[in-house]
């Protein structure tokens, strides 16, 4: 199929950043436009996200993003369309000791913000799941209407519905330059030939300091593996079963489908660091190392596990940044080019509001949905890395 010669705006990247960003451009008006995936939609990180949607964040920022997008994957068919896999299950969030106080101050934050969370006791999560152990931590936070999502169904949907509102997509189109003149984007350079516009979304994840440079910007984005576990469930664990992150040993895990486990080491703990030529040919085998880490983790919170059969996983890419946040916002200098990358983990369950942020970014010069200004790419530099006022330890 060929591309369209010029556009209002295009977006680069086919993950739920990019989809959402286009849904949202188009729904609010945005004129042409145009969203340009080189693979196919969800290819990158989304695909291989493990899905989790919940709100506890230690800064205010990704807990809004978290929380403006909750109610899509709580309600998709009604405001997007489709069914996006998202199946409620209850979260805990656990901390180290040391981080009570953060745990308490951060929970309060999020209140007040409008989530709904609270602290509960090691006995309340016991009587949530008795399969758990609970003895090595007082308290916890709980969401109870957290869980998780399928990506795949949720990017689809997404892209769905910008198809809807009139947005075009096109796979299998790699970008491979962007023109500029007297520092404003001109257009793009692409495998399928050029196309004319003023405006340009970096989407491209992991790929995201790759895409920057073609406009001559060098981002401080890391390239890392990051590897999912999967697990029959013995019958102790009921499915769906409790969704939760645990930092006291490394892991997060959450139910899936057929009576399945997913289990992962703790996100922004990188399994392998990955050099910026080795993105296109990095190996998706699983890592046996890292495999039995997740389930030794796994298995010190929820002891049954230790007996069930192991499947495969699967091993994602994702991009980090320096301080562990999205790089959100305008590049200085170079009027109409726009960043929504680096997410460090973060993008799947923050995708919805993000996209939304952008799109009122492009079509009026700010943000109504969140305040992205901390989150800008140029803090580093300016020796400001965002940290919520009580990060955890």
């Amino acid at each position: 199929m060929d591309i369209p010669t010029s556009a209002d705006v295009v977006v680069i990247g086919g993950g739920i950043i990019g989809v959402s960003t286009a849904y949202h451009l188009a729904r609010l008006g945005a004129g042409k436009v145009l969203l340009l995936e080189r693979e196919h939609l969800a290819a990158g990180a989304t695909g291989m996200s493990s899905g989790l949607v919940r709100m506890h964040y230690d800064n205010p920022i990704e807990a809004t993003f978290a929380h403006k997008s909750f109610p899509v994957f709580q309600h998709f068919d009604e405001l997007v369309g489709g069914d996006c896999g998202f199946v409620s299950t209850g979260f805990v969030r656990i901390v180290k000791p040391h981080n009570l106080e953060r745990l308490k101050a951060n929970v309060a934050m999020m209140q007040e913000l409008g989530i709904e969370t609270r602290l509960v006791s090691n006995q309340d999560v016991k009587a949530m799941a008795p399969y758990m152990t609970t003895d090595d931590f007082a308290l916890a936070a709980y969401e109870p209407h957290s869980g998780y999502a399928d990506p795949h169904r949720t990017t689809l949907g997404l892209a769905q519905a910008a198809r809807r509102h009139g947005a075009q997509i096109r796979q299998g189109v790699e970008v491979q330059g962007i023109q500029l003149k007297g520092g404003r984007v001109q257009g793009v350079h692409t495998s399928k030939g050029a196309v004319a516009t003023p405006a340009v979304v970096n989407a491209a994840g992991p790929w995201g300091a790759r895409v920057a440079a073609m406009a001559g910007v060098e981002l401080p984005i890391t390239p890392a593996l990051h590897q999912a576990t999967i697990l029959e469930a013995p019958p102790q664990v009921p499915s769906p079963h409790l969704t939760f992150i645990d930092r006291i040993n490394g892991v997060y895990g959450r139910s899936e489908t057929g009576n399945l486990t997913l289990a992962a080491t703790s996100v922004g703990e990188h399994d392998k660091v990955l050099e910026p030529d080795e993105l296109d040919s990095f190996s998706h085998a699983p890592m046996p190392r890292i495999q039995f880490q997740a389930l030794e983790r796994l298995c010190a919170r929820i002891p049954s596990m230790a007996t069930s059969p192991v499947r495969p996983g699967h091993v994602g890419v994702e991009g980090y940044s320096p301080d562990g946040h999205a790089l959100l916002g305008p590049v200085p200098g170079i009027e109409g080019f726009y960043l929504a990358t680096g997410m460090s983990g973060h993008g799947f369950k923050e995708g919805p509001a993000i996209g939304q942020a952008l799109a009122e970014l492009v079509l009026h010069g700010r943000t109504e949905v969140v305040d992205i200004t901390p989150l800008r790419a140029t803090r580093f530099a300016e020796g400001k890395p965002y940290q919520g006022p009580h990060a955890y330890q």
